[in-house]
């Protein structure tokens, strides 16, 4: 018996995971709450408490996973992305805590309808997103079929603990997302998607047009516009608020940046053995040497490393006991000296303070500086110990700071003028436009070709020849915009003036043709589907913002319920 069980030890593994995606997913929530001094409860949902190591699990794992570079595209395969998008957990601060509570509550949610994710549903996700492409031979014919790639799930897998991930909590988080996609289609079960609404936008985006362009250039009516002092100072006491000074700081910082041995980088060593065995001994000693010295050098990076990041807190506890007036004496005493600026400008930072910091979503510098004020409270001129790229660490004080304030005509003028010129070239651009727009339809309801109009009007036509959306057309960067604008005008007709940045566009349409496409109707289906499950989506986010606003929700640290 126990030989026959060591044939299926794989099998049994991935089994026991399941069943603890089983437990994890209806197992009770009183156990949820357990805390200590160093993992507190961070949140309690409707009755239940949460400590810290549960909202890292269930919340900000996940959405680290889908934010990091090296994991990004697996979190798609998985339906993670999605799965985190639909849950709201993107976009802000608050994002972790709004996907924890309806992680909640759809977990609820799926036991209430019964909705139990097979463990083969969830070993079939896995494998999907993990699949190892067919390999053709030199006549097209399959060399090796589609498989999952054992070998790219273990690698994935082994990046897991460095989010404070296991391979069950993996399963355990696949098992939410197939039960969601199921509520999903509980919820939004009768919505279908509108097959003559895809045949029709389809029909729009995959035809081709052929269509003659004209424009009239800004510069022409810019040139013209002399406006007098009367006229700017007129429009800047209208808009004076447009105009200001901005606010102006100096601060003092230290950056603490860790300074590594270099490293000597001796050339590979050819092997000098003659047999092939002796050989791949030589070669293994070689790259166990290189090993153990690289394991030996991470090793020295991360003590300094820790003896960088032990002095920026002796300096802030040192900050925080003086009040901050032994800051440049603790900098000093730690290795480091302070760095003073002039005044500075938020959209001018000077290039050492133009950075981010090392975070899963970077926070550039500059917003802790403008942050930062005078106040009774000496320590809100300081930011904290802000961690940078490389395990640098910056510390920042506010000296001194010009708060912002309108400027005054004089120091507004120029840029009023350019503002003014602008705005009433615009307005004779559009007018012009709309003239000529009217002149050539009547020449063309006169029976007139749109080129000679075109030039009656001091224009100069261009003939594009027949082109797609995703089509390069020579001289023209903007392919897309002409294709939209032509796309929806009957042929033989000119579209509405496009009023660009720089000129007024006129697009005159003479042809607009469905290019052949036997794969149409596979799309148009295709398209049907992303309808369906684009108004699911809408249905379950609309469900979730009820639940969310009816969850009572606590917050031990804020002292206050939400």
């Amino acid at each position: 018996m126990i030989e026959h069980l060591r044939k299926y030890t794989g099998l049994i593994i991935f089994v026991i995971a399941l069943l603890f995606v089983g437990l994890a997913f209806f197992g009770d929530r009183a156990s949820m709450g357990h805390s200590s001094p160093t993992n507190p409860v961070v949140l309690t949902v409707d009755g239940t408490s949460y400590n810290a190591t549960h909202y890292r699990k269930l919340a900000e794992v996940p959405i680290a996973l889908v934010m990091n570079q090296d994991t990004m595209g697996m979190t798609f395969q998985l339906g993670l992305y999605q799965y985190v998008g639909e849950l709201d957990g993107l976009g802000d601060e608050q994002g972790a805590r709004r996907f924890f509570i309806n992680r909640l509550n759809l977990r609820d949610a799926a036991q209430d309808f019964g909705i139990d994710p097979s463990p083969d549903e969830i070993k079939a996700r896995v494998q999907k997103a993990f699949v190892k492409q067919a390999v053709l031979d030199k006549d097209g014919a399959i060399k090796s079929p589609e498989a999952f790639d054992q070998e790219a799930y273990n690698e994935f897998v082994k990046q897991l603990p460095r989010f404070g991930m296991q391979e069950k909590d993996l399963l355990d988080l696949v098992n939410d997302i197939l039960a969601t996609e199921k509520l999903k289609e509980i919820l939004g079960g009768s919505l279908a998607g509108s097959r003559s609404f895809a045949a029709e936008s389809g029909a729009s985006s995959e035809q081709q047009v052929t269509i003659q362009t004209a424009r009239t250039a800004l510069a022409t009516f810019q040139e013209k516009i002399t406006p007098t002092d009367e006229e700017l100072k007129a429009a800047w006491e209208t808009t004076k608020e447009k105009y200001m000074v901005e606010r102006k700081i100096k601060v003092s910082y230290l950056l603490a940046k860790p300074q590594y041995p270099e490293r000597k980088v001796e050339p590979p060593k050819l092997p000098t053995a003659v047999t092939e065995e002796a050989k791949k001994e030589e070669e293994k000693a070689e790259a166990d040497k290189k090993a153990k010295e690289d394991a030996e050098y991470a090793a020295t990076k991360r003590a300094i490393d820790d003896e960088v990041l032990s002095k920026i807190e002796t300096i802030l506890t040192g900050i925080q006991n003086s009040e901050g007036k032994d800051f440049e004496k603790l900098a000093t005493e730690n290795g480091w000296q302070l760095v003073a600026t002039d005044f500075i400008q938020r959209s001018a930072l000077p290039p050492e303070l133009a950075i981010s910091t090392a975070e899963t979503r970077p926070v550039p510098v500059g917003d802790y500086l403008f942050r930062l004020t005078s106040s009774k409270e000496p320590l809100t001129a300081f930011t904290e110990a802000l961690q940078l790229k490389d395990n640098a660490y910056l510390i920042a004080r506010l000296d001194a700071s010009e708060d912002e304030r309108p400027k005054t005509f004089e120091e507004a003028k120029d840029q009023v003028k350019t503002d003014y010129i602008a705005n009433k070239a615009n307005e004779e651009l559009k007018k012009d436009a709309d003239d000529k727009a009217a002149k050539i339809r009547e020449g063309l309801k006169a029976g007139k070709p749109f080129a000679d109009v075109a030039k009656e009007l001091g224009l100069e036509p261009k003939s594009l020849a027949a082109f797609k959306a995703t089509d390069t057309v020579p001289g023209e960067p903007d392919v897309s915009s002409l294709f939209q604008t032509a796309a929806t005008v009957d042929p033989g007709s000119l579209a509405d003036p496009v009023i660009k940045p720089d000129s007024a566009l006129f697009i005159f349409v003479e042809k607009r043709e469905l290019v052949k496409d036997d794969k149409r109707n596979e799309r148009i289906d295709q398209n049907v589907k992303q309808q369906a499950n684009a108004m699911q989506s809408f249905t379950l986010r609309s469900w979730l913002r009820e639940r969310l606003e009816a969850t009572k929700v606590e917050d031990p640290r804020a002292k206050g319920k939400h």
